[in-house]
């Protein structure tokens, strides 16, 4: 294919991608945003956050909150002025996006082919609707600044989602046993596979769940940890009511 055909390939796929995007964009948005909203994940948000902090520090129980570590914001100035807003808005539009694309190809998938979805970006990622609300979390997390204990929560919620996903795999593996096998072999869980299977085997949800759990639990606890020594060390200070 010469240049000027590439060319013309790509601006008739940009034309038309822009055409979908102003005659469905309004759609999307009207349904999107009210499923958002009765599946209760905004509700959850909430609801998780309140619990959050004790499952990352249980001796705040015993604390005064208002001088808590998890209490503590950044000092850095960026964090608390426009740009970060602009960050936080381009973050949540990104994970948008991908929700979108996802969700398209997953109805796409199922029209085609009324077995296993693997079209599109289902080839490389078995759960990237999940990973796309995981993208869109992380600002509803940090409205405000960048405090500790809103960035933990966010952690926590990725863990969540990861034994959420694990349970998807689960079921498709009993409802598709000899399909999901390959496409478990060459897919990866939320990024395309980087290990080779017969290294991820060991810590599978579907066929090793007794090694994978106890290790998420011990990446957890030295995630808090991490945190944890960052606050030891980087200019952190409370807001005392």
């Amino acid at each position: 294919m010469n240049i000027r055909k590439l060319l013309k390939n790509i601006l008739e796929k940009s034309l038309k991608f822009f055409s979908i995007y102003v005659l469905y964009s309004s759609v999307l948005a009207s349904i999107l945003f009210p499923m958002l909203l009765i599946s209760g994940i905004f509700v959850f948000f909430l609801a998780f956050y309140d619990i959050s902090w004790y499952l990352a520090d249980p001796s705040i129980f015993s604390k005064a909150l208002q001088v808590c570590w998890l209490n503590s914001y950044l000092d850095i100035s960026f964090f608390f002025t426009d740009n970060w807003r602009y960050v936080k808005a381009m973050i949540f539009v990104i994970g948008l996006i991908l929700f979108i694309i996802s969700l398209a190809c997953l109805v796409i998938g199922i029209r085609k082919n009324s077995g296993l979805v693997q079209n599109r970006i289902y080839k490389y990622i078995r759960h990237p609707q999940n990973l796309s609300i995981i993208i869109m979390a992380f600002p509803l997390f940090l409205l405000h600044g960048f405090r500790l204990g809103d960035f933990v929560s966010w952690v926590q919620f990725i863990f969540i989602m990861i034994i959420f996903s694990d349970i998807g795999d689960i079921k498709l593996k009993k409802k598709y046993p000899k399909e999901f096998q390959l496409y478990y072999e060459n897919s990866g869980f939320f990024l395309p596979r980087v290990l080779p299977y017969r290294i991820s085997n060991y810590f599978s949800a579907v066929y090793n769940k007794k090694f994978r759990y106890p290790l998420l639990l011990s990446i957890y606890i030295l995630c808090i940890y991490i945190l944890y020594q960052f606050f030891l060390v980087l200019p952190f200070y409370w807001i005392v009511m």
